[in-house]
């Protein structure tokens, strides 16, 4: 049976199998026993086929969505390093390592804040002895008459500054610690979203091989209008995913795209 005659989706294989169970029985039906073989034939290899379509959709799904979130990282005409990669998990890869290395900074830097709040805080202690001192001259100058006050109350706003800010400057510190333990699990996500494509990939590859070898139809319809078009060698066709040693497996964005294609995904 064609590619291209197997619906998409559990409701069309339902469908499809309902079809030809009733084309069996029509054809038994008449004693027309080699027509029976052949629907019996393509129900096997539609079980098959099946499959085969559902992991192959899932794997082009998939493999677009690690393009596009590829393509969504921004590419600063200043940011050579960035504009360098092509491979999507080096892109996604570098992204967090800058959030990583930006929220350290941040960390370090509310850390040497915090410091300062400390000297302030020494300051303001050595500051009361001389609003003491401010006192004491009052009682025997009348034009300091009130300074004595007014000094007390600005020196309680600035206290109040500094511990607010002091809490500001905490709250930022534990808000980026958070921060440091998303970046770790959103870098765990990628490299299992990545590794999840690549395995579906070989499958898809391998699944291909089987299935050539057992004489199963599986390639796409788009399949003789991609080989006999001229491709381009300079043409990029998104960032490219990492490869192995192994002339096997696809080793870049072009052949897992060449891949899918040639399969009708």
């Amino acid at each position: 049976m064609p590619e291209t005659d197997l619906p998409q989706g559990l409701d069309g294989f339902e469908a499809l199998l309902h079809a030809k169970a009733n084309e069996l029985v029509s054809v038994l039906a008449v004693g027309d026993v080699n027509s029976a073989l052949d629907i019996v034939n393509d129900l096997q290899n539609v079980k098959h086929l099946a499959f085969y379509n559902e992991v192959g959709y899932l794997t082009r799904g998939l493999h677009e969505a690690i393009k596009s979130f590829s393509g969504d990282v921004p590419s600063d005409a200043r940011e050579d390093s960035i504009q360098g990669m092509t491979d999507a998990s080096d892109r996604l890869a570098y992204v967090m390592e800058l959030t990583e290395k930006t929220s350290h900074e941040t960390m370090d830097r509310v850390d040497k804040s915090l410091a300062l709040v400390d000297k302030m805080d020494v300051q303001s202690g050595r500051f009361a002895d001389l609003l003491s001192l401010v006192g004491q001259l009052e009682s025997e100058f009348e034009g300091l008459r009130g300074v004595y006050d007014r000094t007390c109350q600005l020196k309680q706003e600035s206290e109040s500054t500094v511990a607010k800010l002091r809490e500001e400057l905490t709250g930022i510190l534990v808000a980026q610690s958070y921060q440091d333990i998303t970046g770790q699990l959103i870098r765990r996500v990628i490299t299992l979203v990545t590794q999840v494509e690549g395995s579906l990939v070989q499958l898809m590859n391998m699944a291909a091989k089987v299935e050539s070898i057992s004489g199963l139809h599986v390639e796409g319809p788009t399949e003789n209008k991609k080989q006999n078009a001229k491709k381009d060698p300079i043409e990029a066709e998104g960032p490219q995913l990492a490869g192995e040693n192994n002339p096997e497996v696809v080793g870049n964005q072009d052949d897992v795209d060449d891949l899918l294609s040639s399969l009708g995904f």
